[in-house]
This record gives structure tokens, sequence and C-alpha cells, in this order.
């Protein structure tokens, strides 16, 4: 069954704020100059997504390569560099270069002397609208990216600062199959398979599932929109204001339609949904 998907919003998937990283990344920072204070933050993925998309990456186009969105809501810069590992083969847009393992960023020197990775330079003008690192892998493997622990540095003028913060790593065999989980849900006979990464819940593909529905049951195409904003009033009490998203069931209110939220993204089906 084809999936039509409506994107109402941008969700952000996760953050690691340059001048306050989490509790996971809180031996990861370095500064000089106490004016500059730009913040990094992921905006999307890592997912898979398409190398080199002439509509640029996104997670709502899957394909072989892995990207990850980040975002400077901070001072701007006027240069900014990541690392990744060394067998990455990166889609590096207009403005942006990848440096050779062991050289590291000319600029910062990070990444200088460590020869298992390898500097991204990113465009500074894309740092307010979010920019890309996306990586296909080996030239001979063209397998999906490990998210791991990297550091990215923001300059102006003398100051640099940088920060402990989730980039692509290593290929491992069958990379995101190795962490999935596969969840099939039948609701009035029309039969839904969701694949979920096993450590985040985030939906990998969602799809129809014949061989597991009701011929019977005149099963619609699947529906996918993005969730913003959620509320939840209760018989008795009202409005009890805005919820936090999160994995779930609700109901669209008709006997004919399932829908559940995962991750931020509403999918809904049934028999005979409305368009």
């Amino acid at each position: 069954m084809r999936i039509r998907m409506a994107f109402l919003s941008c969700t952000v998937v996760a953050t690691a704020a340059l001048l306050a990283p989490t509790s996971a990344l809180a031996t990861g920072y370095w500064g000089s100059c106490s004016s500059f204070n730009p913040s990094i933050t992921i905006v999307e993925g890592p997912c898979p997504v398409t190398f080199n998309d002439p509509l640029g990456p996104s997670c709502a186009r899957p394909g072989s390569a892995t990207g990850i969105k980040y975002k400077n809501s901070g001072s701007s810069a006027d240069h900014l560099a990541t690392l990744v590992t060394v067998n990455n083969d990166i889609a590096t847009p207009s403005g942006s270069q990848s440096y050779s393992a062991c050289s590291g960023d000319p600029l910062t020197g990070l990444g200088k002397h460590s020869c298992h990775e390898k500097a991204v330079k990113i465009n500074p003008a894309t740092q307010t609208a979010g920019f890309w690192v996306v990586a296909q892998g080996t030239t001979a493997n063209k397998t999906q990216r490990l998210p791991v622990l990297t550091s990215i540095v923001a300059k102006k003028g003398h100051c640099i600062k940088s920060t402990a913060i989730l980039g692509l790593g290593l290929e491992g065999p069958s990379v995101f199959q190795a962490v999935q989980k596969a969840e099939t849900i039948v609701f009035k006979g029309c039969a839904v398979k969701f694949e979920m990464n096993a450590v985040t819940g985030e939906v990998i593909n969602a799809e129809n599932d014949p061989s597991q529905s009701d011929p019977g049951a005149n099963c619609s195409e699947l529906f996918v929109n993005d969730v913003s904003e959620l509320s939840l009033t209760l018989t008795g009490l009202g409005d009890l204001g805005a919820g936090q998203i999160g994995d779930g069931y609700i109901s669209t209110g008709t006997n004919s339609c399932t829908t559940r939220v995962v991750g931020g993204r509403v999918y809904t089906w049934g028999s005979s949904c409305p368009n």
C-alpha cells in the first residue's frame, strides 16, 4: 500500500546545547571568550536519508545513507566543523568540505593527529536554518552509520568553543536492522507493521501488511502526519492542557479508524479512513 505523508511541523529528535551539555556529555565542553556563546543542537536524526538528495536530506525520505541535522541558535559563528569516523563517505553541500584523516580542521585544529576520524567543515551560512552532515559509508560498503559521541567546534574571530555531541560513526553488520524491533497492529481487520529503533523507539518504517489483514476489510492506505501539539481532556476534569508527545494509542473518534502516536508522528489506518 502507498504511504501518504503530510508534514505539519519539524520534530525535535534530540538536543545537546553547546554551553549546557546534557549529563551524558557533561565532561565534553571547552571554550574561550565569554562573549561568544553559540548554542548547537540536534534538530533531526540521526536517521536513514538519501545520499545527495536533490531535495535536500530528510528523515522522511529514507535511503542507504545516514544523516544528522544541527542548528546554531546562539552567537553566530564564522566557522563550524565537526568530526566523523574515517571511513565515512561525506556528502558536502556548497560551502562545506571534508578533510582527510589525521589532518583535522585546518582553522581550529579539531581532529588534528586523530587518525581514526576526519574533520568536516560546515558552511556557516546554513547554521541558523540548520545544517546536515550526511554519510554513505565506504565506496564498497554503502551501509548506514551508527551514532557516536563526537565534537563540534565553532569559531568567530579569535574565539573558539567546542562541545561533545552526537555524530556519525562506523557501520556495523546491518546497523539499523541490528537495533530494530517490529510490531504489527491489527485494527478492524487492517494490519500495519511498524519497524522501530529498539533503543530510541523511533519508527524507521511503517506500512500496511496485507498478509495479516482481513481480505474483506476494505483497508485504507496508511496516513502519516507529524505532531506539533498534543492536548488532553478528561471527563469531569476538562482540559488538562498540552501533553508530552510519546508512544501510545489515541482514538480518532470514529469506529472505522485507529491512530497511533509514536515518536511525535501520527499513523492512521483502518476501513475507509477519511482523506
